[in-house]
């Protein structure tokens, strides 16, 4: 076992320094720069923006820009880029190793072309409206696929499994917006139940994540969670119907294939009991694929859902990699979609996990 995981994480680090590289190719492809702020400047000559650019080494070739957004390059005192650090060790090693604490490696994500900000804090600023609402509505479509999927799989071709396949396949075709838009007009505007959008209401808190919120959240912590829960009905809603009705439909035919497996007609022979015969050999078959969503879920903590927190205001990572695109805010853009990969090859590798505890076969 541990053989096998040390071999998904080695996997895991070539795959995110191939997309370290791919992910720099392409923001470089990409329009416009640093410099497209200042494009309807009439006063912004070409020497500034010349200086512009070599203030931030953007003067350089291109594997010396990557070597040293990598943090594996380092300028040392007289100006040239070093591989080697300041304690004579590989600029690529820990902070406490190289002496050296630039570059996405030791922590340092650069600073947003809008406002100047460090891209860590623009992020860590978003991450945990995200957390909230993509954890919450993880756990409830997990829970409910799974419960769905299993009850469906057990009684196939019933009226109960008729009703829930139809329900799901309807809510499946819905797009996101629209779903999200009819959502707001129900409950909303027409009744009247919850708020139309962002975290928090205006009249009773300030801005979420804001210090002055946290004091107020220490003076009233029962309103502030009420009023943050009626804000999280209509997005929760929203993700868990898109999202609840492919994974339980998985987890049914995944159910439906392990009834006719050899050793759970085996041990119904044995005259097992059903409870036994579901628990101990069906479900541990069944939901070995569903790993892989388990798996795919985990980078959607980060990611968030761009449409979703979009239509209701929710002001998490989801929402800054659409005002970062916007607005060509190219090194907030590269340090979400590295942290993005990231989440995916972690998710990968609980996956993998997953796999071999519920299957020792696959750790072979």
């Amino acid at each position: 076992m541990v053989k096998y995981a040390l071999r998904r994480i080695a996997l895991g680090i070539m795959i995110m320094l191939g997309s370290s590289v791919l992910i720099y190719a392409l923001i470089l492809a990409a329009p416009g720069g640093p410099e497209q702020k200042f494009a309807e400047n009439p006063k912004y000559t070409a020497a500034q923006k010349e200086g512009y650019l070599k203030s931030l080494g953007l003067d350089k070739p291109v594997p010396v820009q990557y070597c040293r957004w990598l943090g594996a390059c380092r300028r040392d005192a007289d100006g040239l880029d070093a591989l080697v650090g300041p304690t004579g060790l590989p600029s690529f090693l820990p902070s406490p190793l190289s002496g050296v604490y630039t570059g996405i490696l030791h922590g340092e994500l650069g600073y947003s072309y809008g406002n100047g900000e460090p891209v860590g804090d623009l992020i860590a600023s978003a991450a945990l409206p995200t957390l909230i609402l993509a954890g919450l509505s993880i756990l409830i479509w997990l829970t409910l696929a799974v419960i769905l999927g299993v009850w469906t799989g057990l009684r196939a071709g019933s009226k109960f499994d008729n009703t829930v396949t139809t329900v799901t396949y309807v809510s499946s075709t819905f797009p996101t917006f629209i779903l999200g838009f009819m959502l707001i007009w129900i409950f909303a505007v027409t009744l009247d139940l919850t708020p139309v959008s962002g975290m928090t209401d205006g009249r009773l808190s300030p801005a979420f994540g804001s210090e002055a919120y946290w004091q107020y959240f220490a003076s009233a912590p029962l309103t502030a969670i009420v009023d943050l829960a009626r804000h999280l009905i209509l997005p929760v809603s929203t993700l868990v119907i898109i999202s609840v009705a492919g994974d339980s439909r998985y987890v049914r035919a995944s159910v439906i294939d392990a009834l006719s497996a050899e050793h759970v007609r085996t041990a119904r022979a044995k005259g097992l009991s059903f409870r036994r015969v579901i628990f101990r050999h069906t479900l541990r078959t069944a939901l070995v694929p569903f790993a892989t969503n388990l798996g795919l879920a985990f980078p959607f903590l980060f990611g968030g859902a761009l449409i979703t927190e979009t239509i209701f205001s929710w002001p998490g990572v989801g929402r800054l990699t659409l005002l970062a695109t916007n607005g060509l805010d190219y090194p907030v853009l590269m340090a979400i979609l590295l942290i993005g990969s990231l989440m995916v090859v972690i998710g990968n590798l609980i996956s993998d996990l997953l796999y071999a505890v519920l299957d020792p076969r696959v750790r072979l």
